[in-house]
């Protein structure tokens, strides 16, 4: 049972992936996110994990766009900024002293959509885990974002979530991609079972198919999205051998 870690752009799949691999007895972390009905079968993701990450995105929150968003990001809010294309996350001592503590017991998933740009920043502490990419449309995800997430007084528009979904991916495929062993997934693939078995083969574990409702895909593509969407879209489903 091979370790791994799962990334993506926030309401894509990420969380599906995750609890495939935690149904077959992975160790997720301690003192995980609730579900809510945004995420009825639960996140998946360790408190822990997603501070730390919040805090290595924080330090650039000089260079993150505002507008778009009804109020700037606050702390636990992160996964929906736009991180910076050339930006470096770098942690302090102390930060990756809490990455060493953080890690749990083999086999361990850990999922966290911010991990789209702070993976180098882990990457020893990840030695050879599998890094699961999980994506879906950009038109039916930022629909998502723009719809549902709701943190109080914050909602984000449509355009701006589409550079949410678009950042994201970027960042796995123009830096990210360069380093470790990746698997990428399309969540139609997690659907239809044939990306649940190519998991499982993947972490040399068996999954429960049934784990993944297809009644849980409440967005569904239905319009154009810009020509840089449209291309990254194309680039992650010709990795993950689904039609885009």
């Amino acid at each position: 049972m091979r370790d791994c870690v799962i990334l993506g752009c926030g309401r894509s799949g990420t969380s599906l992936a995750a609890g495939l691999v935690a149904r077959a007895g992975y160790n997720c972390g301690e003192d995980l996110l609730p579900a809510d009905e945004g995420g009825p079968m639960g996140f998946f993701e360790a408190r822990e994990v997603n501070a730390i990450n919040e805090a290595l995105i924080s330090a650039h929150d000089a260079e993150l766009p505002t507008r778009g968003y009804s109020r700037p990001l606050s702390e636990g809010e992160r996964w929906l900024a736009v991180f910076p294309e050339t930006a470096e996350v770098v942690p302090t001592p102390e930060l990756r002293q809490a990455m060493t503590v953080a890690i749990p017991p083999s086999p361990y998933c850990l999922k966290d959509p911010r991990f789209s740009y702070t993976l180098d920043a882990w990457r020893q502490q990840f030695d050879d885990a599998l890094v699961v990419c999980v994506f879906r449309h950009p038109e039916a995800t930022a629909r998502s974002i723009a719809k549902e997430v709701r943190y109080g007084d914050l909602t984000v528009d449509m355009g701006r979530s589409l550079d949410i979904w678009r950042a994201a991916y970027r960042r796995v495929l123009d830096r990210l991609l360069r380093h470790g062993d990746w698997l990428f997934l399309h969540y139609e693939q997690l659907l239809d079972g044939a990306g649940v078995e190519r998991l499982g083969r993947a972490l040399g574990v068996h999954l429960d198919p049934d784990f993944a409702d297809p009644a849980l895909q409440r967005s569904l593509p239905s319009g154009p999205v810009p020509p840089d969407c449209a291309a990254t879209y194309a680039e992650l489903c010709a990795l993950a051998g689904h039609p885009a």
